[in-house]
């Protein structure tokens, strides 16, 4: 397993920004649902969502540009740029095209682009640690988030949970030897627990034909073209293939999960989040929370989570073992073991 470990690689930096827009859940109108006890399930009293004319690019940029401000790198120091998102500014190209392009980085940079949601900043850090791991890059910019702004406005399962944010991260090559490793969860042929049908190739967006509204069987308002979730389903995989990876990560590394400093789980649900504590059998206090005023924010979560928890406890110069984890549309499942007892955490900022 000692071949899995990374030891070149460390983050040397995390900024997340979200929108200054505020939601209150509780204020939120739809048919038959309470609430009260929505809130009481999820966790979740208030979320951000960005303005029509804004996308998760943006929010990366301004996050991006904050840690160069911040850690004292140059633009041209920028080697590579890896972009998680279910939601680019088009359909091509990618938006680490688009990062490229706004913050002036040298056509030598290698761009990786990845589809992915609620697993995508731990994939897209396994992929900047591998390009400086295999001496290809020196500095790579990692941006991952999502935004509400593809969910059908009447599908009250996801309205109440999704929240809008962009997160950069700066992972670069150490001076001195530092241990990661990541593991992974993935089960392709439950993709439809949770994806959007329409828009791609093997269905083109069709008017009269995938913009069509129907109900689903808890009564869920959405289109062909909207995302489609199996909430149960996703829930069951989830608690089945998190601590799966995380437990993988153990034997790797040679840690056991009292080792552990921070456990930064995706911040699906607060059900979810509480489920998973009780499996791994973790303290509760090891398991920050951030969707309570910001929602689900898909990839975005665990990072923000982490920088939210050091605002509020200065806890990230103590966390020399971290686990992070992200799981959700795939289905998949990413964890990480890091070293982030020397990484920078913003605060979170407002755009």
């Amino acid at each position: 397993m000692k071949d899995k470990i990374f030891d070149r690689p460390i983050v040397k930096g995390i900024s997340v920004t979200v929108p200054k827009e505020r939601v209150i859940v509780k204020d939120l109108k739809f048919d038959g649902v309470n609430m009260e006890e929505t809130i009481q399930l999820t966790g979740i009293k208030e979320l951000r969502r960005v303005p029509s004319n804004m996308t998760t690019t943006d929010y990366c940029i301004n996050s991006a540009e904050r840690l160069f401000e911040t850690l004292d790198i140059k633009p041209s120091e920028i080697d590579g740029v890896v972009f998680a998102t279910p939601l680019g500014d088009y359909l091509t190209p990618g938006s680490g095209y688009i990062v490229q392009e706004r913050l002036n980085l040298s056509s030598n940079c290698i761009i990786v682009d990845i589809n992915q949601a609620c697993a995508g900043y731990v994939n897209g850090l396994f992929q900047a640690f591998m390009l400086i791991q295999s001496n290809y890059c020196k500095n790579v910019l990692v941006c991952a988030g999502d935004t509400a702004s593809g969910i059908n406005p009447k599908d009250k399962s996801m309205q109440v949970l999704i929240g809008d944010a962009g997160v950069t991260t700066i992972v670069s090559c150490g001076d001195e030897t530092t241990k990661s490793a990541f593991s992974f969860y993935n089960e392709g042929q439950s993709f439809r627990a949770l994806y959007t049908p329409a828009g791609g190739k093997r269905m083109p967006i069709k008017h009269g034909v995938t913009d069509v509204e129907e109900v689903d069987a808890q009564g869920n308002v959405h289109t062909l073209q909207d995302p489609h979730m199996d909430g149960l389903e996703v829930m069951a995989f989830a608690l089945a293939a998190a601590p799966k990876a995380i437990k993988n990560l153990f034997g790797i590394m040679d840690w056991t999960k009292d080792d552990v400093k921070v456990y930064a789980l995706h911040q699906a649900n607060k059900t979810i989040l509480n489920a998973l504590t009780k499996r791994l059998r973790i303290p509760a206090d090891k398991v920050p929370i951030s969707l309570t005023y910001y929602g689900n924010t898909a990839a975005a979560s665990t990072p923000l989570t982490l920088c939210l928890e050091n605002s509020n406890t200065n806890g990230g110069g103590q966390w020399d073992k971290a686990v992070l984890c992200g799981f959700g549309n795939g289905l998949a499942c990413a964890a990480a073991a890091l070293d982030l007892s020397k990484t920078y955490f913003s605060e979170v900022y407002e755009l």
